[in-house]
């Protein structure tokens, strides 16, 4: 992990070729690869937002993996515990429709999803993300769960980030995300993911649950205190990666606040700070195409 600072939060999963929409040079439209993926758009905002990130997954080593390779490292995402692989990277065709931005996965085969080794959690990671569609095909989705099984004694984040589409056996699926939300100090979850899953049960007292509802804000509610928090009105280019910033820029705040250590301790301004600031994330990222995060010098003095 040399040149890099060792990572405070690791982001373990899936990184993704988004093709989204844009004017080619000669003018017509067609599209441009920019980085993604639950994991890789939460690394890069960490980073962004000044939180030392590392990203945990199978990276290709063809062009599509090395730009996301290049624009990881660009941002200071460290890459010492990413496997390289010699399989494709997965690819995602995004398609803006009225009620947001929708993708076509390709993923058969890919880079992230035969990853297969979990590393050794340095000591200084303090919080590891999962969730996303890296949770549902073997052998990455069983890495993936050995890996949050062994770092007992770090802040455990989960994403649902549910892709209907990619889910090929659901029983395993659920079983699986049910075992990773027994062992979750946080569990975030937007409305889509709810009318997948239907009602998904309190499991930890001292669990953070998260709940993104789009345009309309978010809630967090942890023990006996529950805040929802509106998002603020802005000119969106498009949503994607929103809830990733969304996640990042609430681990942001708790590392920046010496509170990102398992069990979780808030009060309840705590959780509206906390609140706040990952929307405020979320709603700058989202008036610009791709996921494209805000530094912190940007959530400090732009206004969404």
């Amino acid at each position: 992990m040399a040149g890099l600072r060792r990572p405070a939060v690791l982001c373990c999963g899936e990184a993704v070729a988004d093709l989204v929409p844009a004017t080619l040079a000669d003018g017509s439209a067609g599209f441009r690869p920019v980085a993604g993926g639950a994991a890789v758009n939460t690394a890069i905002t960490l980073a962004r937002l000044g939180v030392p990130a590392g990203f945990v997954g199978g990276l290709s080593d063809d062009p599509m993996g090395r730009m996301l390779r290049e624009q990881m490292e660009a941002a200071g995402v460290n890459l010492a515990l990413a496997q390289r692989r010699a399989e494709p990277a997965t690819l995602a065709l995004a398609h803006s429709l009225p009620d947001g931005t929708r993708f076509d996965l390709y993923d058969q085969g890919s880079a992230g999803r035969v990853f297969d080794d979990a590393p050794e959690v340095p000591e200084t990671a303090r919080a590891l993300v999962f969730g996303g569609i890296s949770l549902i095909h073997d052998p990455a989705a069983t890495t993936f769960e050995a890996l949050a099984a062994q770092a007992t004694d770090r802040l455990i984040w989960l994403d649902l980030n549910i892709r209907p589409g990619l889910v090929t056996d659901a029983v395993s699926y659920r079983a699986r995300l049910s075992r990773l939300m027994a062992r979750a100090d946080v569990v975030k979850l937007s409305d889509e993911d709810l009318a997948w899953w239907g009602e998904v049960p309190d499991v930890r007292p001292d669990q953070l649950r998260i709940l993104s509802h789009g345009a309309r804000g978010a809630t967090a509610r942890l023990g006996g205190t529950e805040i929802t928090l509106p998002a603020p009105s802005v000119v969106v280019a498009d949503t994607v990666g929103a809830g990733d910033v969304l996640n990042a820029g609430c681990l942001a705040w708790l590392w920046q606040s010496d509170l990102l250590e398992t069990p979780l301790s808030l009060d309840r301004s705590d959780l509206e700070a906390m609140l706040t600031h990952g929307i405020r994330a979320a709603a700058l990222s989202v008036t610009r195409p791709g996921a494209a995060a805000p530094t912190r010098e940007e959530l400090l003095t732009c206004v969404p």
